[in-house]
């Protein structure tokens, strides 16, 4: 027997867009399901889950991975970084006169 929770109070942001997905009848089921256990309306319940997925995978994606070679490199210079060239004065002569305006 299932009991019934309160549904958890919906922030009032304004949402401009949509996300419309079709799905099969006992999947719609499933999810309608999962999110009256949890309190959440269907659409709540969609967003925080794909929100989380979506995260997870970007942060899966975009994390940089190095070889131990590279990073005895990175931490090098780190730790002992380079002087600067002129290159790298004149990139900080052209910053400051940029952030003066």
């Amino acid at each position: 027997m299932s009991v019934a929770r309160k549904r958890k109070p919906q922030l009032s942001l304004k949402k401009e867009s949509t996300v419309m997905i079709r799905t099969a009848p006992q999947d719609k089921v499933l999810i309608e399901k999962a999110a009256d256990h949890l309190g959440l309306t269907v659409s709540s319940f969609m967003l925080q889950n794909s929100l989380r997925a979506a995260r997870k995978e970007l942060s899966e994606v975009e994390r940089t991975s190095l070889t131990e070679r590279d990073a005895h490199v990175f931490f090098a210079a780190l730790t002992n970084p380079p002087a600067p060239n002129e290159a790298l004065k004149k990139a900080f002569k052209d910053y400051a006169k940029q952030s003066r305006k």
